[in-house]
């Protein structure tokens, strides 16, 4: 049995990887790198008192933890810090992984950017650099409406969509994520490349509107595969998702396009022997597909979605490549014909008075064979005290299968009534 080191481990890989790894005879093992430093300070009052993280630190402490024992392969669900933990730490145990610099490339939006445009031209958004301690670039700016993100960002957390420069300058002074969550990624950048720029900036890019979709794929020993693409269905003129539908509806000959461009992408930046998600949006009235962003990880809401369609778990595929064995993908031979992460979400701050118990959740899975629910609210906090976007406030997801789409939308709305959750407004 070989061993697997599972870096940052949510509680959904904490569920799922256990009887997944033992289909491929592997043992798990859990790190929690870092431990909760940082969704602590991404909450809606972070205590800004915390120590700084030193992760290089913490990364020698892996590497003397495991230097000398069976540890065959290293991954993480997780893109900053697993995975751009995970391509340093198996470069320097000689394990199978990626390289370090395409990985941190994907996570510093400003450099992801730079190398589409050069790499996919006609799918890279134009974009401007803004430094917050010096906002004269936003006189520049004649394109509005825009949108605002971080540099270095994490599920649309400050990320803003602007009509007008006033408040483009308003926004650019509180958009940086915490300077204590962007540091260890700063030494990261430091340590393993040749950049001039750190994380302590802003883009503001151009607004895109359509269809926007999620692709999966992943990179081994050179060969890109994508496994396919999914359609995330947002509620009514907002940028909060209501759904993430597998497989795509959209036209075959544009699902051809996008997978060309995520291939020339991810093999123009030389990445490798990782998974990766790629956010992309087709306009229908332009015919044009540009990119949203490019995670270099697994989407942790999608796997089970391919296993219900495909027949094949994207986390095993995961943890096949991490230990260096073929990923063993199939297609379509899964029991549903389409499969769908639903979001249980309000758009008002609530207070948590009751979740669901183990019990309601088994009665909800048994109701829905193939179904998995997943809360994510704390009883006894706000919503707004948890990892949410800047619109809206997430409690919990189902994952379900279906043989059309009627049938799926119907089973959610019955299955979502069945959980016993209790929210109350904030006053």
């Amino acid at each position: 049995m070989k061993d697997l080191l599972i870096l940052c481990p949510t509680a959904r890989e904490r569920r799922s990887l256990p009887v997944l790894a033992e289909r491929i005879g592997v043992n798990l093992r859990f790190d929690d790198f870092g431990g909760d430093y940082f969704d602590d300070l991404l909450a809606d009052n972070p205590d800004l008192n915390t120590p700084p993280l030193d992760i290089i630190k913490l990364m020698d402490e892996v590497v003397q933890n495991h230097y000398d024992d069976s540890l065959a392969g290293i991954t993480s669900g997780v893109g900053y810090p697993g995975m751009s933990a995970t391509a340093v730490l198996t470069e320097r145990l000689g394990l199978p992984g990626p390289k370090p610099a395409p990985i941190l490339l994907c996570e510093h939006k400003y450099y992801s950017r730079v190398e589409q445009a050069k790499i996919v031209p006609s799918a890279a958004p134009k974009f401007h650099l803004i430094d917050p301690k010096d906002l004269s670039s936003i006189d520049k700016i004649s394109t509005y409406p825009g949108f605002l993100k971080p540099v270095k960002s994490c599920m649309s957390k400050n990320a803003f969509q602007i009509k007008d420069k006033s408040e483009l300058r308003k926004h650019a002074e509180e958009a940086l994520l915490p300077e204590l969550f962007i540091l260890p990624f700063n030494d990261l950048v430091h340590n393993f490349t040749d950049w001039e720029l750190n994380a302590n900036y802003l883009l503001y890019e151009e607004l895109l509107e359509g269809k926007q979709v999620s692709l999966e794929g992943f990179v081994y020993k050179g060969e890109v595969t994508i496994m396919g693409i999914i359609d995330a269905i947002m509620f009514p003129n907002t940028f909060s998702f209501k759904r993430f539908q597998y497989p795509s509806r959209l036209p075959q000959d544009v699902l051809w396009r996008m997978e060309q461009i995520a291939a020339a992408f991810i093999r123009g930046i030389g990445y490798n022997n990782a998974m990766f998600n790629m956010e992309l949006i087709y306009n229908p009235n332009s015919d044009t597909v540009h990119i949203i962003e490019v995670n270099p990880k697994i989407a942790s809401q999608f796997p089970d979605l391919f296993e219900k369609v495909d027949g094949s778990n994207t986390y095993e595929v995961m943890m096949r490549i991490a230990l260096g064995m073929d990923p063993g993908f199939i297609r379509r031979q899964g029991k549903f014909k389409i499969a769908a992460s639903c979001v249980l979400r309000t758009f008002d701050d609530k207070l948590v008075k009751k979740i669901p118990d183990q019990e309601n959740i088994k009665d909800v899975e048994m109701k829905f064979p193939g179904s998995m629910v997943q809360v994510i609210a704390t009883q006894g906090k706000k919503l707004s005290e948890q990892l949410q976007d800047a619109h809206s406030f997430r409690y919990g997801l189902i994952n379900m299968g279906a043989d059309s789409e009627d049938e799926l939308v119907r089973d959610f709305e019955k299955a979502a009534d069945m959980l016993n959750y209790q929210l109350e407004p904030v006053h």
